[in-house]
């Protein structure tokens, strides 16, 4: 198809005539669009003269509608989309990176855009050549010590494009952003085309949020912010923890020992709830890209004061900070938390009276903590909790979410700033309050069982069993005179009752009474000699007063007998030193196994 232009100079004027002839030519093309043209012939009008012709001239080509090369593309390749983004590319690339988008980097979240894109662009072969060896690296000079590489095709055919991903391998620097800002990211791309290299650098803006900065699509991101590694929660946790030790009531439950005692020492410390006017959780969780503030826990230790997801946050850490597994609990419009009590199905029963107000998830019960509720104490701040769960589980409007779980997706981001100074309560502060919740604690657990077996036992006069159904209950609750009692009443006689005497051996084990327990022991196995809890009962006296060759012979044939049970307590197959430490380790120096 063409268009010729010619200007003759025949008549001097340029007129339309029609007529007769024919004419040959010969066209020198210089481009695609543009030749160079002569033509001669002979041409005869109706209103002028006949005679020879020649033109010379410029052709211009337009060209036609024809069918394009329908090439097979490579899977996941899309055709290169129109108009491009070319801002800063070279007009000789051949390789053209195109819409770049990036979303809002959240620096608490810094470590999982190693693993997951903050953004992503497309490659697009512009050129009629195939492109090999791409590699396209990513920087963002403040927050990143060194270019991450992203995963890209190796090659790419001509009119081809493909999607990649941008990842950023980020510092905590990133973490020292207060307020939100924009910052440069640069992008460099090199390939090889007709065997040769060729390389470009551009540049693109990333916003870039506070470091306080959250969105609550995934309330599992919350879990970044539970830093429990930091050396301010770190040392309140260990604190209180240390005093949890020292204060007694070994028979109670540790982790929920320890559970009233973090709560009371966030009352004792002076922090506060107070609700966030600018971002309150009930509002903003139901917004899936509402951008909401929320404190690390260093941040709320030093303001004394937080709403819900800041206390459940410095609560959380608190917690893991000293090895005991936590959850966040989600209803409409509220977080708060959940402590494992590592106690199993029929293990919990023994300690709580209202199973109820435990949750059961994946075979382990957890004890949920309202931490909203400071002033009224630990007890009020469970059942709050517990209340809550039921009403909403049942309308499956309420979930449970380990933190240990969260964190393999969204891990914890300590902050780089140093820590502040805080004023620790000290123990001497603590205690007494601590001592009165785990009171009231053991109170409201214990006093709806004893009066049911104390019914039980007037009901049916000089029944062994439930009298030292009894004696355990009490045992078990730290209240060992009481349990003394009844233990005596039924180890004593013609016919003592077998479990009774290892029970008073335990009272005696547990105040380090070791020739006195042994006494006990060793009349319980004499009466019962299969019984597994007198086995082992015998093994660990005999253990701690190092008679080695009495430990092996008896504890061999506890794992005959019931090998579960030897398991558990299986440093009796070490001796001083080690021994000690597995028995650390496992948690069960002070533990004995009552018999009911």
């Amino acid at each position: 198809n063409a268009l010729t232009v010619e200007k003759g100079e025949l008549s001097g004027e340029a007129e339309l005539a029609l007529g007769y002839g024919a004419v040959a030519g010969l066209e020198v093309p210089l481009s695609e669009t543009f030749s160079l043209g002569l033509r001669w012939g002979y041409l005869a009008h109706l209103n002028t003269y006949p005679g020879l012709l020649i033109s010379a001239g410029t052709v211009i080509s337009l060209p036609g509608r024809g069918v394009r090369d329908a090439r097979p593309r490579d899977p996941g390749v899309e055709p290169a989309p129109m108009p491009l983004e070319t801002t800063g590319i070279p007009r000789w690339a051949d390789l053209v990176i195109d819409s770049v988008t990036f979303d809002t980097l959240f620096p608490v979240f810094y470590k999982y855009y190693d693993e997951n894109p903050l953004g992503k662009a497309y490659l697009v072969n512009t050129g009629s050549r195939s492109v090999s060896d791409i590699t396209v690296r990513l920087h963002i000079p403040r927050f990143m010590d060194v270019v991450r590489t992203q995963s890209v095709p190796s090659t790419l055919e001509p009119g081809a494009r493909a999607e990649i991903d941008l990842h950023a391998l980020l510092s905590d620097e990133v973490l020292r952003v207060t307020e939100g800002t924009r910052v440069a990211v640069n992008i460099d791309v090199s390939y090889t085309v007709r065997g040769n290299e060729r390389s470009y650098s551009i540049d693109r803006v990333l916003d870039v949020a506070d470091r306080n900065a959250m969105t609550w699509d995934d309330d599992r991101k919350a879990a970044s912010f539970v830093t429990a590694k930091d050396p301010a929660v770190l040392t309140l946790a260990r604190n209180v923890a240390s005093m949890v030790r020292s204060a007694g009531f070994d028979a109670i439950n540790l982790n929920v020992r320890t559970a009233i005692a973090m709560l009371e020492a966030l009352g004792v410390y002076g922090i506060s709830y107070v609700i966030d006017p600018a971002s309150p959780y009930a509002e903003l969780s139901g917004q899936s890209h509402a951008v909401d503030f929320l404190q690390f826990p260093r941040q709320t230790l030093e303001y004394r004061a937080g709403d819900c997801d800041d206390l459940s946050i410095l609560y959380a850490a608190l917690m893991e900070a000293v090895g005991i597994p936590t959850a966040f609990i989600t209803v409409p419009g509220h977080i708060y938390v959940a402590v494992a009590t590592g106690l199993g199905p029929g293990e919990a029963e023994g300690l709580f009276s209202r199973i109820d107000e435990l949750i059961l998830q994946d075979d382990e019960y957890w004890l949920p903590v309202e931490v909203t509720i400071l002033d009224d104490g630990f007890v009020h701040a469970w059942q709050a909790g517990a209340k809550q769960w039921r009403e909403n589980i049942v309308r499956e409007q309420a979930e449970l979410l380990p933190i240990a779980e969260a964190w393999q997706v969204y891990p914890a981001a300590g902050l780089p700033d140093s820590p502040p100074r805080l004023d620790i309560p000290h123990a001497r502060e603590l205690e007494p309050v601590y001592t009165r919740q785990l009171t009231r604690f053991i109170d409201r657990e214990i006093f709806p069982l004893v009066s049911r077996l104390q019914n039980q036992i007037a009901a049916s006069p000089g029944d062994q069993r439930l009298i030292n159904r009894l004696g355990v209950l009490y045992a078990r609750y730290g209240l060992t005179s009481r349990a003394r009692t009844e233990f005596e009443k039924i180890a004593r006689g013609a016919r003592p009752h077998p479990p009774a005497l290892l029970n008073l051996g335990n009272i005696h084990f547990l105040a380090r009474e070791l020739p006195e327990a042994l006494e006990y022991y060793e009349r319980a196995l004499s009466l019962a000699p299969a019984s597994p809890t007198a086995l082992l009962a015998v093994s660990r006296v005999n253990h701690e007063l190092e008679n080695y060759g009495l430990v092996a012979r008896t504890y061999a044939q506890l794992k005959e007998i019931d090998p579960d049970l030897a398991v558990r307590f299986s440093y009796l197959d070490f001796r001083g030193e080690e021994a000690r430490r597995a028995a650390q380790a496992a948690e069960i120096m002070s533990l004995v196994v009552w018999d009911e």
